[in-house]
């Protein structure tokens, strides 16, 4: 997401360097970070529990996937919508609400013998607070770090957020098997119910963005969607950001065969799938030692690194070769770090949480589409060819769709402050 003379808040001058032991400081954004990690963490372990659970009881690979993919269903759809509340409401309050709401459904998961059907319902019923909950996330940050502070803090919540889920996934499975299903989702339950805690006690209520008064939710919805879609700055940010999710979304998803058309297994494909995150960490650190003026006028070079070597996936015969590749591609997507920090900073702050939310919706749209293409390019090839092929070509088509990025920004359109003013 940018526009490469991009306003990302004040230069850092000598005096105002920012660190991220001073960003830790800030009691507030501690509390955000913590309940994050620990929420993200029992998520994770969560996901593992219920996916054994639906396959015990029905035996079906498809259905255990499904317990995953119905989470990335409910935020498509109700997404963008349920982003708008955060706007309409105390951003504290919003949080607090879906942090009760998800550790009741969860809790609701462990304790009742629900049939499969009313398994996925509450599954969705779940899943449907975390739009909220992370629009309002998003929008409190800048108003609690001001300037450069925002950019590190923004790279501390993405880096937690990736090493959550690390953690999570490797300890779930040993937890589910040393303990139970039911105990795991208990934990759940209970890190949301810290998380509430956490914020109701360190977190300032501040008043509402905008007033819920007179308009309803879906107008408000289109209204923070017609600020982002108007304006070519937050367009072409989040342009960045899309391709670039879309292009290390397809290795990811074909990890498993890929590695066994290389003649390798279950580590193999581990080595695989933790190569792009792993440069994205390593990337992160390199990239915020730049100033801001200058790490926004990375985006096109990043956006470039994190699809190239993907193409020449097909042509290397070894796991170490191609997970090296692949680490080139996620050293390229710490372009999302720059990204989210420019675009939500650029947002009007009474719609910040809606623009959020619509950037947060389609990058899990371009996400999955990516992840169905490459599947269905993959089914075309033979075994040890066609999912390696299907990543060249998927990261192919995205190369060839980077210049419509830079001609959307040659239009001229209203200014932010215009159009803030006419959905008023």
């Amino acid at each position: 997401m940018e526009k490469c003379d991009f306003p990302e808040n004040a230069p850092v001058t000598g005096e105002e360097r920012v660190t991220y032991r001073s960003v830790l400081a800030n009691r507030e954004f501690s509390a955000i970070l913590g309940s994050q990690a620990l929420s993200i963490l029992g998520d994770q372990i969560a996901r593992i529990a219920i996916a054994l659970l639906v396959f015990q009881r029905t035996g079906s690979a498809f259905a255990a996937s499904a317990t995953f993919a119905i989470s990335y269903l409910t935020y498509l759809v109700g997404g963008p919508l349920l982003s708008a509340l955060s706007d309409r409401y105390s951003r504290r309050t919003v949080m607090v609400v879906s942090d009760l709401g998800r550790a009741a459904a969860v809790a609701v998961l462990a304790l009742a013998h629900l049939p499969i059907a009313g398994v996925f319902a509450v599954i969705a019923v779940a899943a449907a607070f975390a739009p909220a909950f992370d629009s309002a996330r998003a929008a409190t940050l800048p108003d609690l770090l001001p300037g450069e502070s925002y950019v590190r803090g923004n790279a501390l919540c993405n880096l937690v957020f990736q090493g959550a889920m690390v953690a999570g996934f490797l300890a779930g499975g040993g937890l589910v098997a040393g303990t139970s299903t039911r105990q795991a989702l208990l934990l759940d339950a209970g890190t949301f119910l810290v998380s509430a805690g956490a914020m109701l006690g360190m977190l300032t209520s501040r008043p509402a963005a905008s007033s819920p008064a007179n308009t309803s939710l879906l107008r408000d919805t289109v209204e923070g969607m017609r600020v982002v879609f108007r304006d070519a700055q937050l367009r072409r940010l989040l342009g960045f950001a899309l391709l670039s999710a879309a292009a290390v979304s397809a290795p990811e998803s074909l990890a498993v065969p890929v590695a066994s058309g290389l003649g390798g297994g279950a580590v193999a494909a581990g080595l695989l799938t933790a190569s792009i995150p792993t440069g994205f960490i390593l990337a992160s650190f390199l990239v915020l030692r730049l100033p801001p003026e200058r790490r926004t006028a990375l985006l096109p070079g990043l956006l470039t690194l994190s699809v190239v070597p993907l193409m020449l996936t097909p042509f290397l015969p070894t796991v170490a070769g191609t997970a090296l590749l692949w680490m080139l591609s996620g050293l390229g997507s710490s372009l999302q770090l720059v990204a989210s920090s420019a675009y939500v900073s650029a947002a009007p702050a009474h719609v910040r949480a809606r623009a959020y939310g619509l950037a947060s919706t389609s990058l899990m749209a371009v996400q999955g589409l990516a992840q169905l293409a490459s599947g269905l390019l993959a089914t075309a090839g033979s075994k040890g060819t066609g999912p390696g092929w299907s990543v060249a070509a998927v990261a192919l088509v995205i190369l060839c769709l980077v210049p419509l990025i830079g001609r959307s920004g040659r239009f001229l359109h209203p200014s932010v402050q215009d159009i803030s003013e006419s959905v008023r």
